[in-house]
């Protein structure tokens, strides 16, 4: 009978497997039909079954020059796994584990310890376990030893019940708990990370409103624009490729809050640039929303006030060094918190953030002397300035002579007249 590489095993071909796995080997596949000899290894395996005979190893699905050229694409390229294997013609699974199995050596780290049949020793199954109790994610645990994932995998479950049928304390789980791609997410987690796509939000903010990593986000969203494209429909904003066209929310937008302070200081005369700068406003923006309120006020019969040029009064200048944010970096953290705060205490908090950063900044450098290119640093930026050092050598009188304490102190006296 014809059975399926991925069919259950049956209770005969269990027992079968059983019986004569430790003297037979590998070469049960005879006995058993459409059970490969990789397939009956690694089922022997999670059995805990061994054989005197000494099979070989199974070698991974790349060898030679297609190895190298897996490596070169990966390091060099920046190429995923998932794109090696369909390019070689291997599954993502062999890709990965010949890659990583690879790197282990030339990254400088000592492959785990194995017998002659390949199997990992008493000392190689410690060090597993040492990288598994540190919370290790499954992807640094076989490029640090040069084993497969499913290894990984399969030594965890030993261990965990292992550990539960001591009464321990289970393994932490992998990265320690952070989110990242290799993580195992559960239904829920799927489908709110759905639900916030079909708002028409990025990866980015999913990912930031979830926990979820921008890996696992950007495959879900991948399968959701596959299912939504068999029935005819699409994302909100996008095409029917998942290309997006329409934000619905961004860091760059301007807020409401933004929007009505605009308007105040337009109506009070303030010019389009410096109200800009003040509210953090790209200027292009500013002269658009400038625009689109001398239109609103012509409808209603009325004219925009001309602003008051920095010529014709006298421009105050804020006393604050950190305000308005200055660099594209600075501009964009302030938006940021914008997304949860009122402009008022963005600003307030911005601010404060600010100041506290340069106190302590100055309490570190009062704590320790300046190097000499820090002092350099200092002068090029204009904090600093250069001068002579101007000899004042009546600060060090010398006593003349030992004739008397009344003529030494004439001759300083006379020194310090001179040199004043």
């Amino acid at each position: 009978m014809d059975t399926s590489k991925a069919a259950r095993w049956s209770a005969p071909e269990l027992a079968t497997l059983r019986a004569c796995y430790p003297d037979e080997g590998c070469r049960l596949a005879a006995r058993l039909p459409g059970r490969s000899p990789h397939a009956i290894q690694a089922k022997a395996h999670k059995l805990g079954l061994k054989t005197e005979h000494g099979s070989p190893a199974p070698k991974t699905r790349l060898q030679g020059g297609a190895l190298d050229e897996a490596i070169r694409l990966r390091e060099a390229e920046g190429w995923s796994f998932a794109a090696i294997g369909k390019h070689l013609g291997v599954c993502e699974a062999s890709a990965s584990n010949a890659v990583t199995i690879a790197l282990c050596i030339r990254h400088g780290y000592r492959p785990a310890e194995r017998d002659a049949r390949g199997r990992l020793t008493d000392a190689g199954i410690e060090r597993l376990r040492y990288a598994l109790k540190k919370g290790l994610k499954g992807a640094e645990i076989q490029l640090r030893l040069g084993i497969s994932a499913t290894c990984v995998s399969e030594q965890r479950r030993r261990y965990n019940r292992e550990l539960l049928s001591r009464g321990k304390a289970p393994l932490p789980p992998p990265g320690g708990g952070m989110a990242y791609s290799g993580a195992k997410l559960d239904p829920a987690q799927r489908k709110q990370v759905e639900a916030l796509f079909m708002q028409g939000l990025g990866t980015a903010k999913v990912s930031q409103r979830t926990g979820v990593s921008k890996t696992s986000c950007t495959r879900i969203r991948d399968r959701l624009v596959r299912r939504l494209r068999r029935k005819g429909e699409s994302l909100p904003g996008c095409d029917a490729a998942g290309i997006r066209h329409v934000h619905a929310e961004s860091s760059r937008f301007v807020t409401d809050a933004q929007k009505q302070a605009l308007r105040a200081m337009l109506l009070d005369r303030v010019p389009v640039r410096r109200a800009a700068l003040e509210l953090v406003i790209g200027t292009s923006s500013a002269y658009r929303l400038r625009d689109a309120l001398a239109a609103e006020l012509a409808r209603e019969g009325r004219s925009l006030p001309p602003p008051t040029l920095p010529g014709s009064a006298r421009r105050k200048v804020s006393p604050d060094p950190f305000w308005p944010p200055a660099g594209a970096r600075d501009i964009f953290a302030f938006r940021q918190l914008l997304a949860s705060m009122s402009f008022a205490d963005a600003k307030a908090h911005w601010l404060a953030t600010r100041q506290a950063a340069r106190i302590a900044e100055r309490h570190a450098q009062a704590q320790r002397p300046l190097s000499f290119e820090e002092q350099l640093a200092r002068v090029a930026a204009g904090k600093a300035g250069l001068t002579r050092a101007i000899v004042r050598s009546h600060l060090e009188p010398r006593v003349a002579d030992l004739a008397g304490p009344a003529r030494g102190a004439r001759d300083v006296a006379d020194q310090y007249n001179h040199l004043t």
